[in-house]
């Protein structure tokens, strides 16, 4: 089958990477399109450009900032979507934006929609123009309500590339920047010039710097690579795309994040992570807080929890251990779920 996957940013690669990798080896023709947004393209070409029967496109732009997210990164790239899909024949499209959905719906293809925040604008849309409207948040918080027409999956989206039978880590990178295994903190700033952060204020790393243990190594993710003079100069800076990532995470004695993706990475992975934006009550945000080490300013103070770092290296593997095996006792597996789909279509 001809198998149309859309890509709104890094996460989202993430998220169906293993499924995409395992389509092909099935035998089906995979076609990508991008959204040219930060290092997205980049990275998805790297890593798949040794595969047969995978066909990449960009199509669309995002300039990190709230016009380009509303009118360039919707409007215009709905536009060049249905140009792009004219002419091909596709038997299926997974997404997690809306505009695949609705472009499937006017083309009368089956389209499923994968997200994990039922709370964002694009959830009518979705629930409207998909064949399935699914959701990774474990379960639906308490007081909230959904569409009965909602699928709601027992497994957050990170899950899909951080379960234990599809990610094992490797201590090898760390050789790279000189760090040992729990002696580092792993920081992650994003631009908030999206939709997703639309609310929130710049900077927020930058707020809590003077906090971080000054015996302690810092790799720094910085999104927007123009501001880095305003950081601490000893900080070690990292070159996306960053090879094996989730390693240097996993070995790393804590995360901090503006952005709430990589944060929840961290958590699933058993690392304390501190999540430093404003999407308190996203249900994904409250189900990684609930199975896993996940802190935001309403749980803990960022002081209280930078206290964390006392505890041994030891006792860190052991809860790490601890909270990998009861989160993967409780999850679905994602990418097995995505793949029956194909089949009971295909059938």
């Amino acid at each position: 089958m001809n198998i149309w996957i859309d890509l709104g940013h890094t996460p989202q690669y993430n998220f169906y990477k293993k499924f995409i990798i395992k389509l092909i080896q099935n035998g089906h023709f995979v076609y990508v399109t991008i959204l040219n947004r930060g290092r997205l393209a980049s990275i998805v070409k790297y890593e798949l450009q040794d595969l047969d029967n995978v066909e990449i496109s960009v199509v669309g732009t995002h300039k990190m900032n709230k016009y380009s997210a509303i009118i360039e990164a919707n409007f215009l790239r709905l536009f060049k979507l249905f140009k792009w899909i004219y002419g091909k024949k596709i038997d299926i499209v997974f997404s997690n934006g809306y505009l695949p959905a609705l472009v499937s719906y006017y083309k009368n293809i089956r389209s499923y929609t994968f997200d994990d925040d039922p709370q964002t604008f694009d959830y009518k849309p979705k629930l409207k123009y998909s064949t399935q409207s699914s959701y990774c948040i474990y379960e639906v918080p308490q007081g909230m309500s959904l569409s009965p027409k909602v699928v709601v999956l027992s497994v957050l989206k990170e899950w899909a590339y951080l379960a234990p039978q599809y990610f094992t880590p490797s201590v090898e990178v760390l050789k790279f920047y000189n760090v040992q295994p729990k002696e580092y903190i792993f920081l992650r700033e994003v631009s908030v010039g999206t939709v997703n952060y639309a609310d929130q204020a710049s900077g927020a790393i930058l707020v809590v710097a003077h906090l971080i243990p000054q015996n302690m190594k810092v790799l720094f993710s910085l999104e927007d690579k123009t501001k880095r003079d305003l950081y601490p100069k000893e900080w070690l800076l990292l070159d996306e795309p960053i090879e094996d990532i989730h390693s240097l995470i996993y070995y790393s004695a804590g995360l901090v994040s503006s952005g709430d993706s990589m944060a929840r990475e961290a958590s699933l992975l058993g690392v304390p992570s501190y999540y430093l934006g404003v999407r308190h009550n996203m249900p994904a945000n409250l189900a990684a807080a609930k199975l896993a080490s996940f802190h935001n300013q309403t749980t803990l103070s960022f002081e209280r929890w930078i206290e964390n770092f006392s505890i041994s290296e030891s006792e860190q593997y052991i809860r790490q251990s601890e909270i990998r095996k009861s989160i993967n006792s409780k999850f679905i597996d994602i990418n097995q779920y995505m793949f029956d789909l194909v089949i009971k279509h295909d059938n």
